[in-house]
């Protein structure tokens, strides 16, 4: 019955066809049809065909939008407080540029470079109670990193024409332009104990005993935007932002020796950050060219 088998491959295909053509219980000649067509089609091919497909989905709706955000922001790390310890969030003013591309009505994607300090202090206060040899004299230390953050984001919006509510959120990284740590702890008499030494400020050098130049978060975001004119948007937004990394850098063997005997905690955190900020975009319309429109270019260039 299956003697056809014997003969050559590209013949076996076609008899397995005609077979299954004419005996409809025998189920195994569609799946060696499907397996071969998908081994044809290559991994180069089905991204090509991917890019085709989402290049037709957001060519009805080509808009870009271009503008400028400034705002406030409060930062801290995620460092756990204990007795004796008190925490100052740190205040500064971030700003930066955005652009964005309208996916269609309701979505956008884009991207921000945005200039953003993040700034934190702790306080130590005689409750604290250090080992002896820490002293038992109030302290703090303050630290601050400056970074170009580079948000990648969405954005969804909702509402009426020329009033929307918005929700964003995503990624972003950030890189480390400078720093500087006020009170720095040292460790005198070789590793013997930890000191805030009071008056005294070290840059930033992202390297050994400051700072990572990385860092890795999310944000998440809200806010109402009002189209003025026919292609301006003034927006308002509150967004909070959670770092995934230590911010931290690794410390001195001498530094990691007074840790190792003293209540003070060896430096190690993620910044949590929050802020409030107004802006404005300017939507720029892509030319497009419809069929009917190239067709009559044609006729007036002959």
């Amino acid at each position: 019955m299956l003697h056809f088998l014997k003969k050559s491959p590209s013949k076996t295909r076609f008899n397995l066809i005609s077979f299954y053509l004419h005996n409809k219980e025998l189920r195994i000649a569609p799946d060696l049809i499907l397996s071969k067509m998908r081994s044809s089609i290559s991994m180069k091919q089905k991204l090509i065909i991917f890019i085709f497909i989402l290049t037709l989905s957001i060519s009805g709706y080509s808009q870009i939008n271009v503008g400028l955000r400034g705002g406030f922001g409060a930062s801290s790390s995620s460092t756990e407080l204990v007795t004796g310890m008190k925490r100052k969030i740190g205040t500064k003013p971030t700003f930066g540029i955005i652009a964005s591309y309208n996916l269609d009505l309701n979505f956008a994607a884009g991207l921000e470079l945005n200039y953003t300090q993040f700034q934190e202090r702790l306080d130590y206060s005689a409750e604290f109670s250090p080992l002896p040899i820490d002293f038992a004299n109030s302290a703090f230390t303050e630290y601050s990193v400056n970074y170009l953050q580079i948000p990648i984001f969405g954005r969804i919006t909702f509402g009426e024409k020329k009033r929307k509510w918005f929700l964003t959120f995503g990624p972003y990284i950030g890189i480390g332009l400078s720093g500087k740590w006020n009170n720095y702890p040292s460790a005198p008499l070789n590793g013997s104990y930890i000191l805030f030494e009071e008056d005294t400020s070290v840059n930033a050098k992202f390297k050994q005993g400051d700072f990572n130049r990385v860092d890795i978060g999310g944000i998440l975001g809200g806010g109402i935007q009002q189209k003025i004119g026919t292609n301006g948007v003034l927006f308002l937004e509150a967004r909070i932002q959670i770092g995934f990394l230590d911010f931290f850098n690794k410390q001195f063997s001498l530094q990691n020796r007074a840790y190792a005997t003293s209540k003070y905690l060896k430096p190690s955190a993620s910044w949590r950050a929050a802020n409030i900020s107004i802006g404005y975009q300017h939507t720029f319309k892509l030319p497009k060219k419809t069929g009917s429109a190239a067709v009559k270019k044609a006729g007036k260039q002959r």
